[in-house]
């Protein structure tokens, strides 16, 4: 049985949990992840450090403040 990737984003909580936490961590595409590289190093609007997977799908979502 296919879980559907949906309920993959709304499985934060599940994510601290040992062992199968990191099943829970959705999946991100090559291509938010080249935005938010780019987004990073030319907007002050992102903070410097990591971006985790949902900082990722969240910023690459945003529009670029002007």
């Amino acid at each position: 049985m296919a879980i559907p990737l949906q309920v993959l984003q709304h499985a934060k909580p599940l994510k601290q949990l040992p062992l199968v936490g990191p099943l829970f961590t959705p999946p991100v595409n090559v291509t938010a992840v080249l935005k938010v590289a780019v987004r990073a190093a030319t907007d002050p609007v992102v903070p410097p450090g990591i971006v985790d997977v949902y900082g990722i799908l969240r910023y690459s979502q945003q529009q670029r403040a002007t």
